[in-house]
């Protein structure tokens, strides 16, 4: 009896052995400062990592379109795979989950598309951690010689585009780590100003296209805590080669406890950034989602009294929600008129509104 316990024993311990997370997660406070370009491969002690593209295009028609690409990673060691009885951790199955999200938006035709992909069945995946190389399924976004290519595809709609950064990177907070509020803190940068060629094909029909774009790369731990209830998130392209990045952090039941902050970009990169006690965002109007029962804010007035900045922003379309699940949001296409040092400027931007829904309410991940 003894031999078979401790035959047991042995073939439980080299189990438990077997399905030993591949990856360390590294939940301390980000130090070090971002080093590009090293830094915009892939991050394996970080519990969340993604890469976000948006930006305004213009077909040689004259007709304008929106787009989002994006790809998260998220390392799975402390998660447990949902819907079960009893829990089994995620990482047994899977040490790295990668989801992407492509939308479009149809501005002359008034239509809005957008669909999901992940690695969760078992599509190819890769995200390098030694150069800037990913995959899902068909969708990719990798640099070449200084540019970010980028495909990825669905029922209408495929995007195939280059796009060269005009400004150095971005760096947010501090050298690159940004305090998110509830002890927590990642790193974050964007390139804010990129030149933007290639094709969009539409019903299979590729169109000449040309524009701007906007891409943020954060990594760390990255999550809200109680009562944290969501997020805006804010990106603005000036015609005077300025730009402004700001972020909301809710907590829907004390506004005063809301975690505010930003940065300013100047034409020759240098950034300003941003404090709470100089932002002040008034949402104007609401647009309310039958699908997911949201309703999200749809025109802002936004001023920033350091910068003698005062803008105000209204959708292109009202109808730009993500209804993906388990956390639908609205991200789309915005434009911008107002005033920087009281002369008048216009620009666009896309923001990004999360936690808004009442049918599928924010699920707070450790």
């Amino acid at each position: 009896m003894k031999k078979i316990k401790l035959t047991l024993f042995i073939l439980l311990a080299l189990f438990v052995a077997g399905c030993a997370p591949v990856y360390t997660i590294n939940h301390s406070a980000p130090v070090n400062p971002i080093s590009l370009p090293e830094d915009g491969a892939a991050h394996y002690w970080a519990q969340n990592e993604w890469w976000y593209y948006t930006g305004h295009l213009k077909a040689e028609d004259g007709k304008e379109y929106g787009y989002e690409l994006t790809f998260f990673k998220r390392i799975t060691n402390e998660d447990n795979v949902p819907e079960l009885f009893i829990p089994i951790p995620a990482y047994w199955l899977k040490d790295v989950g990668m989801l992407g999200h492509f939308a479009v938006t149809d501005i002359t035709n008034n239509k809005f598309a957008a669909t999901d992909v992940n690695n969760f069945l078992g599509l190819p995946c890769k995200a390098d951690d030694k150069k800037y190389d990913l995959m899902i399924d068909k969708w990719t976004a990798r640099e070449e010689k200084g540019k970010h290519i980028l495909y990825a595809e669905m029922d209408d709609y495929r995007i195939e585009l280059e796009l060269e950064p005009i400004k150095p990177a971005a760096l947010h907070g501090r050298n690159g780590i940004v305090n998110k509020g509830g002890n927590n803190s990642n790193y974050y940068y964007s390139f804010t100003n990129m030149k933007t060629s290639g094709t969009l094909s539409i019903d299979g029909k590729p169109v000449k296209v040309s524009g701007k774009s906007w891409m943020d790369h954060e990594y760390g731990t990255m999550k809200l805590t109680y009562p944290q209830t969501g997020w805006d998130w804010f990106s603005v392209q000036l015609d005077n080669s300025h730009e402004l990045m700001l972020y909301v952090i809710r907590n829907d039941k004390d506004i005063k406890s809301n975690h505010i902050g930003g940065t300013f970009i100047l034409p020759n990169g240098k950034t300003i950034p941003v404090k709470a006690e100089d932002i002040d965002i008034k949402n104007l109007d609401y647009w309310h989602s039958e699908q997911t029962d949201s309703d999200y804010p749809s025109s802002w007035e936004i001023t920033v009294k350091s910068l003698k900045l005062k803008l105000k922003c209204k959708p292109v379309m009202a109808e730009q929600e993500l209804d993906l699940k388990p956390m639908p949001y609205w991200e789309g296409g915005i434009l911008i008129s107002g005033t920087y040092n009281n002369k008048p400027v216009k620009g666009k931007g896309y923001f990004e509104l999360v936690g808004y829904s009442k049918k599928y309410p924010i699920n707070y991940i450790n």
